[in-house]
């Protein structure tokens, strides 16, 4: 079985590295009946989607992860909740004038009912290995250029769009991946909550070295 895992920062997934003997981020490697190959990705959609592209266009893999943080803007979405990113939305795409923002599918810049889009993201279908998610909570999310803001920013974003998380670069696997039509999951833990204004990064990647090797150990 080959597995690909992309990921923003080799810090975020250290400790899952170190416990399947990985110590240099040797790509590929070998674990139990598992060839996994890594990725950096970055931290922008666009060098997301360029980089996993690449990866994906070079072999075929049963299964392409990404591991990483993101912040949360739902109060139900707590501190080192561990998620699986359904629906990823462009949301600085757009247009604004006098009376608000506009964002890409209002305008129709982006044909929501064309693939890789359906009905206003970019959502993953896929059931592959269904079981070994269940733990993790589903969830929408946007993609954004600018993390966070101030509560005009925020009340605007929670506005326009229905979506619980967010991140600079989910986007950018969510397209990679359904342009190659492959099964895939995108990890993510909350680091920082903007609405209650609660952070804890070490927790975080706590969480998701756990999830990673929990999701490893079960395919």
């Amino acid at each position: 079985m080959k597995i690909l895992i992309g990921y923003s920062n080799p810090m975020d997934i250290t400790a899952f590295l170190e416990a399947i003997g990985n110590h240099k981020i040797t790509s590929p490697f070998s674990y139990k009946h598992i060839t996994i190959d890594f990725v950096e990705l970055g931290y922008t959609a666009f060098e997301t989607a360029f980089k996993m592209g690449k990866a994906l266009q070079k072999e075929r893999h049963h299964l392409v992860l990404f591991a990483g943080l993101a912040n949360s803007l739902n109060n139900r979405m707590k501190v080192g909740d561990v998620l699986n990113v359904i629906n990823d939305i462009p949301s600085g795409i757009g247009k604004e004038n006098e009376d608000g923002f506009q964002h890409a599918y209002q305008l129709n810049w982006l044909d929501s009912k064309k693939l890789p889009h359906h009905r206003g993201g970019f959502i993953n279908m896929s059931s592959a290995y269904f079981n070994v998610f269940l733990p993790f909570m589903k969830t929408a999310a946007i993609t954004t250029n600018v993390l966070g803001g101030n509560q005009h920013t925020l009340a605007l974003k929670l506005k326009l769009f229905p979506i619980h998380i967010e991140s600079s670069n989910g986007l950018g696997f969510q397209y990679a991946c359904l342009h190659e039509g492959v099964p895939f999951y995108q990890l993510r833990v909350i680091e920082e909550n903007f609405l209650d204004s609660t952070s804890d990064k070490a927790l975080a990647r706590e969480n998701l070295n756990k999830a990673l090797q929990q999701i490893i150990d079960l395919v």
